[in-house]
């Protein structure tokens, strides 16, 4: 019998707790922010005390938080804050949602938009500059695809940039051109466009990026997610993670994956992977070395459907991936380099044998993100590596249209989580919203049933079980932050964090997961949606 009692206990509850030494219960009790007890109404009786706050699931379905291990977290809020939403059905739609920006915008500041998708259109292409001229020409304005690997400027925004007809091709990049006269269409692809996001558009204030924090904890908590590895953090966004902390915004725990440039600074001042708590915490150093999966972009091994050369595009090349995987591999770092094609994945899984064998780590966890095409010759490198797969999750749901541009064989070994359950490779729930629907649920039935939205089958030899997309949307994604002891399943002692579902995914037609509704999001032992 406890000497104390639990502040809360739940009960008549079906759990899944994700311990495969006890698969299933009905009731636990919470105390100081975790798992105080779990198993049977009578294991738990005891901890109900005259202050303990009981809920009665009434059979309702509880599970660990879920947890994102890839998703571009507060850059997003910000954009919920501060841009146009254009993921709109008709460019003539998304026209008029940047002309909304326009009219509250002072003539020569930046207008943006985010969420654009040229598949789901009905014109179904790009956006042009004349396109954006039309909306405005005394306001540059800056387009981010989806997929955040293309971007879409009118003529003041490419004047502004420094972009012409003559201006070359950067490394890593490309400027799009009309085929027939050479001009400059407004299309700026990967690394062509980080002079003008890092240097020419001023930086959101502080306010701004406090309510886009507000904005996407809120959207987050209602999906059920209690913890995300936050992508590519700048400064200034760690700083407003750590004011949001301080006020009390934060309502996830945030393992922030670093932008590149801030590692020399983090190296000399001592700084190493891990540094926080288990509210906050410095996780590993993210890059970029290819293009995206929506933009068809990814950088391949053989060409694009229906191309004769069209590889995609890579960011990197393979001597910059081994110099700066070297160094961050050297200074104690978790390494996390985003790579979508196979050719890209060889030349990371590379960098990271060469360095583990040069500075040999017992444990770095190095990771990549997104992962998409692999082979049986990667899957096994990445074992024997210890290395973590971000797979995208929500992709094959979401995003079928575009499946047909890779074809049926390759995505055979597309978003592998059956084949990287198999091999041995942990991988992690992850979608890389706004890319992909942040949506827990969602991204299990596409693991689950391989199925998009239209009824198609892509892929079906990757699908896995309801149970295994659980744990890897919830025990995996804290392995890939090194907080598998604390969080992920539902156990004694680890952090009470936990999503209460209107049914029970192991049940419910796999079709329907993504309905079932989400009625309780509880981080910490506190409510933070719903309840």
């Amino acid at each position: 019998m406890p000497s104390i009692y639990a502040d809360t206990v739940i009960r008549n509850a079906n759990i899944i707790t994700i311990d495969s030494s006890r698969p299933r219960a009905e009731a636990l009790a919470m105390l100081h922010g975790r798992f105080a007890a779990v198993g049977t109404a009578d294991d738990v009786s005891d901890w109900v005390g005259p202050d303990t706050r009981v809920l009665d699931m009434d059979g309702k379905t509880v599970l660990p938080g879920f947890i994102d291990a890839h998703i571009h977290v507060l850059n997003s809020g910000i954009r919920h804050v501060m841009a146009a939403d254009c993921a709109q059905p008709t460019i003539a739609a998304i026209q008029e949602e940047l002309r909304k920006r326009v009219a509250v915008t002072p003539a020569g500041q930046w207008v943006q938009g985010f969420k654009f998708d040229d598949t789901k259109t009905a014109e179904n292409r790009f956006l042009y500059r004349a396109d954006l001229d039309a909306v405005s020409t005394e306001h540059p304005i800056l387009v981010a695809h989806r997929a955040g690997h293309v971007y879409y400027m009118n003529s003041l925004g490419m004047e502004l940039a420094g972009f012409n007809s003559e201006t070359p091709d950067p490394s890593g990049g490309r400027l799009g051109r009309d085929p027939d006269t050479g001009e400059l269409d407004g299309v700026v692809y990967e690394r062509a466009i980080e002079p003008v996001r890092f240097g020419l558009i001023p930086v959101e204030t502080p306010e701004i990026r406090r309510e886009g924090l507000r904005t996407i904890c809120g959207m987050l908590n209602e999906a059920g997610l209690t913890s995300v590895h936050d992508a590519r953090v700048t400064a200034e966004e760690f700083t407003t993670y750590q004011e949001g902390y301080k006020e009390g915004d934060l309502s996830l725990r945030v393992y922030c994956l670093l932008y590149y440039p801030h590692f020399p600074a983090l190296r000399d001042a001592g700084v190493v992977a891990g540094l926080g708590d288990d509210r906050l915490r410095i996780g590993g150093i993210k890059m970029v070395a290819d293009g995206a999966i929506a933009t068809r972009t990814a950088y391949l091994s053989a060409p694009y459907e229906g191309s004769c050369c069209d590889y995609g595009i890579l960011a990197m090349e393979a001597d910059e991936i081994n110099e700066r995987v070297m160094e961050m591999h050297k200074a104690g770092f978790q390494v996390c380099i985003h790579a979508n094609g196979d050719s890209t994945i060889d030349m990371v899984v590379s960098a990271y044998e060469r360095a583990q064998k040069a500075y040999p780590r017992p444990d770095p966890r190095h990771r990549i993100e997104h992962c998409t095409l692999v082979n049986p010759d990667l899957l096994s490198r990445m074992k024997a590596l210890g290395a973590v797969a971000t797979p995208f999750c929500t992709y094959v749901y979401y995003h079928g249209e575009k499946m047909p541009f890779y074809g049926e064989e390759r995505l055979r070994w597309m978003f592998a989580q059956r084949s990287f359950l198999d091999y041995g490779v942990i991988s992690t729930g992850a979608t890389d919203y706004p890319p992909g629907p942040f949506e827990p649920l969602m991204g299990i039935q596409s693991c689950v049933t391989r199925t998009d939205s239209e009824g198609r089958l892509w892929g079906e030899n990757q699908k896995v079980t309801v149970e295994e997309a659980l744990r890897i949307y919830t025990l995996h994604g804290a392995y890939a932050g090194f907080e598998e002891n604390i969080k992920g399943s539902i156990e004694t002692g680890k952090l009470a964090d936990l999503v209460v579902l209107g049914e029970d995914p192991t049940a419910v037609d796999p079709l329907t997961i993504k309905d079932i509704p989400v009625m309780q999001t509880i981080v910490g032992g506190e409510t933070v949606y719903g309840g």
